[in-house]
């Protein structure tokens, strides 16, 4: 009976060492497996932090471009440089999207290795991080709509494209035949001004939107530093 009993206890013995080696080697790995992800996440927010930043310089540009076609209206006429509203409308027509790679964050969101991170915080801050990203695309989409339906159909009507393009993008298309003044004429116009206006508002919202965004993405990366250094 003393053997048969000693016989189990040491049977328990080996099983207990086995699941602690074996507990042992699953957490290794698991550890292992969290640094590599947090690795690859940490050069994803890397890369879109500088996608972040420079499409906010891009809005920027785009928001002193607008203000400064504010201010030629409140030149007199004799001094209003017409060639540069042109110049300053074909930078005030450009788009920003965002555009962010989130491979390796939908990898982790699906396969449950988001979950594996120790901080409480970065994890929260990664579920929400998408939801985020859509509200802001959602604004773009708005800003969007708005500069194709309102301002852009306006120019249409009343505005040169192939001058403007033919002088500023990198494409030679050739000059207009057209010889109307539209410069003179848009800062005449008072719907025009309006326009113009509102595309500055909108614009400083998109900015602000960006700004949270990319400050967000700063934090988040910084939290994967922390951890990566455990």
């Amino acid at each position: 009976m003393i053997y048969a009993i000693g016989e189990i206890v040491l049977v328990v013995i080996g099983i207990l060492i086995a699941l602690g080696i074996n507990n042992w080697n699953n957490n290794r790995i698991t550890q292992s497996e969290s640094h590599e992800f947090n690795q690859r996440l940490l050069k994803e927010f890397k890369g879109n932090l500088d996608l972040a930043k420079l499409k906010i310089e891009k809005m920027e540009h785009r928001i002193n471009g607008t203000r400064e076609i504010l201010e030629l209206f409140e030149q007199n006429e004799s001094d209003n440089n017409w060639r540069s509203l042109d110049s300053l409308l074909f930078i005030v027509l450009d788009g920003v999207k965002v555009e962010f790679v989130t491979g390796t964050l939908n990898e982790g969101l699906n396969t449950g290795k988001v979950a594996l991170i120790d901080s409480d915080l970065l994890k929260g801050k990664l579920y929400g991080l998408p939801s985020n990203i859509d509200y802001v695309r959602e604004w773009d989409k708005t800003y969007s709509d708005y500069l194709s339906n309102y301002l852009q159909a306006f120019l249409y009507k009343n505005f040169n494209y192939r001058k403007m393009d033919n002088a500023f993008s990198k494409d030679n298309i050739g000059t207009s035949k057209f010889n109307t003044n539209w410069n003179e004429l848009l800062l005449a116009n008072e719907e025009f001004e309006n326009l113009i206006d509102n595309h500055y508002f909108q614009s400083k919202a998109q900015l602000q939107f960006h700004t949270n965004l990319r400050n967000e993405i700063a934090e988040i990366k910084e939290l994967i530093e922390i951890e990566l250094k455990k």
